[in-house]
């Protein structure tokens, strides 16, 4: 356990400036069966900015999958007796019908996104978090977007617990999911570790060098490992060994070029790093499945 005080006052909501969404029940039961909301839609939402004496204790957990991203500040929460700590920049999933307890800290409140969600798509979200702590980080760069996202639900709920409105939120909640899981470069589902390691410097480096050889002795010193290392973690972030993906983004500026410009076969091997023109067209053939061109008489858009 922490020592993080133990304080009298303790408030679930009624926080200065919050902003809050409780869909009524009766109306998520009369669209439950709808096609664009039954895999995945949120049924609370909110804000809760510097939520001093924050508190809530769930003895049997909630229906629902709980998210709440921490943007400042800090709390903690418990599951299984075990105390942990979230700070900004951290996001917890709370798994349906998990007990749990969770509340900012005395010192440093938290400012918190909060959401509940529900379908056969929130289950397979709320499974991708570490299970040991169930929260991730959260990269400035998804921050900014998640941030966006939660305040273009608060502003589509403004519409009213309509059957649209409830579908564009829906929708916003998806892709704020897909942005946390999927495109955070401070989480990698297929790791699923607080000792994650990004790929995004590495996969820039590639995209810099596309005009040239690059062997997996340099992918792996760029990213300060060992080949073996770094061969196992490219792998599970991305689906393909390190090489293989290298040749994937070359024969995808390979088809931009042939879409786009003149440049002679040979010019474009040459521009994507490789100096044997036949060797470049059987590789070309082999990813794309046609010739460069055959590729070029390809009809575009």
């Amino acid at each position: 356990m922490s020592n993080e005080p133990t304080y009298a006052i303790r408030l679930r909501d009624g926080f200065r400036g919050q902003i809050q969404y409780v869909i009524p029940r009766p109306i998520l039961e009369r669209v439950a069966g709808h096609p664009l909301l039954n895999s995945l839609v949120p049924t609370d939402i909110g804000w809760y900015p510097h939520a001093e004496y924050h508190f809530r204790e769930r003895a049997e957990g909630v229906a629902e999958h709980v998210l709440i991203f921490c943007v400042e500040g800090s709390g903690w929460y418990e599951l299984s007796d075990r105390r942990l700590f979230l700070n900004s920049s951290e996001a917890l999933v709370l798994p349906a019908h998990t007990p749990h307890i969770y509340g900012a800290s005395l010192t440093d409140p938290w400012s918190i996104h909060w959401v509940h969600f529900s379908g056969l798509e929130g289950d397979y979200f709320a499974r991708l978090p570490p299970d040991d702590t169930h929260k991730l980080a959260v990269d400035p760069a998804c921050a900014t977007v998640l941030g966006q996202l939660f305040h273009e639900s608060y502003e589509g709920f403004l519409g009213g617990f309509v059957l649209p409105r409830l579908i564009y939120c829906a929708k916003i909640l998806h892709r704020l999911l897909a942005e946390l899981f999927f495109n955070n470069a401070a989480f990698s589902p297929s790791t699923r570790t607080s000792h994650f390691h990004s790929m995004e410097s590495s996969l820039a480096f590639l995209r810099h060098n596309l005009d040239r050889p690059v062997t997996l002795a340099e992918m792996a010193r760029h990213a300060g490992l060992s080949e073996s290392h770094f061969s196992r973690l490219f792998k599970e972030q991305t689906g393909h060994s390190p090489l293989d993906y290298f040749i994937y983004l070359k024969m995808q500026q390979a088809c931009a070029l042939l879409a786009v410009t003149d440049l002679a076969v040979k010019e474009i091997s040459q521009a994507v790093g490789y100096g044997d023109c036949y060797y470049f067209s059987r590789l070309f053939k082999k990813v794309v499945g046609v010739s460069p061109s055959a590729y070029r008489g390809l009809p575009q858009g």
